[in-house]
Formats: C-alpha cells, sequence, structure tokens
C-alpha cells in the first residue's frame, strides 16, 4: 500500500531529519508546551530558518493529540516520501556507485521492521530499496520513527510485479541474491562483485518460492543458537553489512 496524501512525522531525530534533507515539504510543526528539551529546541530553530507554522500545545492537549507515539514532545505533517520509478532507481544507484546495492522486500506488514530495515539499509551503504504496492506496511509514522529519519534519504520504488522487477534489474546487470533460510552460500563466502538486489523475505513465511526461483543465487546466514533464525530486519542487517565490507575492502564507494 502506497503511503497517503499527507503523513505524520513523529519524534525529535525522524523530524529534524525531514527538515534537514528537503525533500518534502513541512505543512505544520506541532511543540509541546513547557521547557523545551536542547534537541527539540534545535529542531523549532530549523523551522523557524525554513518559515515553517509552528504551534505549541498545551501538555495534557499534545499527549491526547498524539497518543500511543513516541513524540518526544514534537510532531509534524509533511508531504508524503517521493517514490521513484524502477528505472529511475537504477540510473540512480549506478550514478552512486559502480556495484550499487538494492534490497527487495517481499511482503513485509510489520512497520517496525520496515523501519529498522530502511534505517540499517541507508546506514550500511544501500543505494535503494524496491517495495511491492500489495502486501507491505505503508510508510507511515511508525516507519519513519523506526527509520530514526533513514526514510528521508533512502530512494523506494514501489513496483506491481516484484518478479517482473527482478528480471529488469537482471537486464541492467544486477544480480539478485535471495536470503533465505537454506540458502546456498554463506554470505559471507558469496562474492559482492557485482551490481546486487538482495531479496528479503517477510515476517514468517519468507521469501516466496516463486521469487526464490527467479533469484540467481540464494544466501544463508550461518548461526549457532536454539533458535536458528532471526528477524527480517536483523538477518537484512547481517548481509548488508557483509556487502559493505567487502565492497570497502575492493575500495568500491
Amino acid at each position: 500500500m502506497k503511503p497517503t496524501e499527507q503523513s505524520l512525522i513523529v519524534g525529535i531525530n525522524p523530524v529534524r531529519e525531514a527538515l534537514l534533507a528537503s525533500k518534502r515539504c513541512c505543512y505544520r510543526l506541532f511543540v509541546e508546551q513547557g521547557k523545551a528539551h536542547p534537541r527539540v529546541q534545535a529542531v523549532i530553530e530549523l523551522a523557524e530558518e525554513n518559515r515553517i507554522p509552528i504551534e505549541p500545545l498545551p501538555k495534557v492537549v499534545f499527549q491526547s493529540k498524539f497518543k500511543n507515539q513516541v513524540h518526544q514532545g514534537i510532531a509534524g505533517y509533511f508531504s508524503t516520501v517521493k517514490a521513484f520509478e524502477l528505472e529511475k532507481l537504477i540510473e540512480t544507484a549506478f550514478q552512486k556507485s559502480s556495484l550499487p546495492t538494492l534490497v527487495i522486500l517481499d511482503g513485509i506488514q510489520d512497520p517496525q521492521n520496515l523501519g529498522a530495515i530502511i534505517r540499517s539499509a541507508e546506514t550500511l551503504g544501500v543505494h535503494g530499496m524496491i517495495l511491492p504496492k500489495h502486501g507491505t506496511a505503508s510508510i507511515n509514522e511508525t516507519v519513519a520513527k523506526c527509520s530514526s529519519g533513514a526514510i528521508e534519504h533512502l530512494p523506494i520504488a514501489w513496483v506491481i510485479n516484484l518478479a517482473r522487477s527482478m528480471e529488469k534489474l537482471k537486464e541492467a546487470g544486477f544480480w539478485v541474491a535471495g536470503v533465505v533460510q537454506d540458502g546456498e552460500i554463506p554470505c559471507y563466502q558469496y562474492k559482492f562483485d557485482t551490481p546486487v538486489a538482495l531479496v528479503i523475505g517477510g515476517e514468517g513465511k519468507g521469501v516466496r518460492p516463486l521469487l526464490k526461483k527467479s533469484c540467481d543465487v540464494t544466501l544463508s546466514i550461518p548461526m549457532k543458537g536454539q533458535l536458528g533464525s532471526l528477524n527480517a530486519a536483523s538477518a537484512s542487517a547481517v548481509v548488508f553489512y557483509e556487502n559493505l565490507r567487502q565492497k570497502k575492502m575492493m575500495g568500491i564507494k
């Protein structure tokens, strides 16, 4: 599901990153009245520099308006995250690196997981994300909060058909690697020396069989504990780091 026309962002870091990135319009900020934390005050000053309307609210009113949110005393309404066409995402990725990395998420429905994956992807050198228009968590305030502002910097493309998108990626020179429990190669043994698109499956079901079959290779994460599996956010961070580590060793941006 695509994001709605107006997005709520709560919390110091998410609001600050949205303002700094300047990729979407901020319609209005709300702040909780009282002595503002220095980090909140810095965000208020940033908003004032950009002539953004700021509305102080009494604590009881603010808490009621943004209940169930980890808001840290600040929230704002912004335009939605800009969506990329797949072709533009690919083009942008190659502009940033000779061996770009993209991530394809198959059925991530938990917004906290989605936000955590976005944060790991942006922090660990992934150049863009591909999401299906159906069967994925919306880009809402929980995703923005859990991404800690990374949502403002990671290009995202929404597509109708992931299998068809994977074929387009292959035509553009990407190897498509599925991260699955029974993967044929441990992720640390795979050579990340080509443009790569990593496929991460959803909670519980993992990568769907059709998509798994369409992958050029499947990667596993060797484990030792009793549980034998990681959630999607943790698994993606492990593979993102291994990809980044190898490319750093090769001197690739």
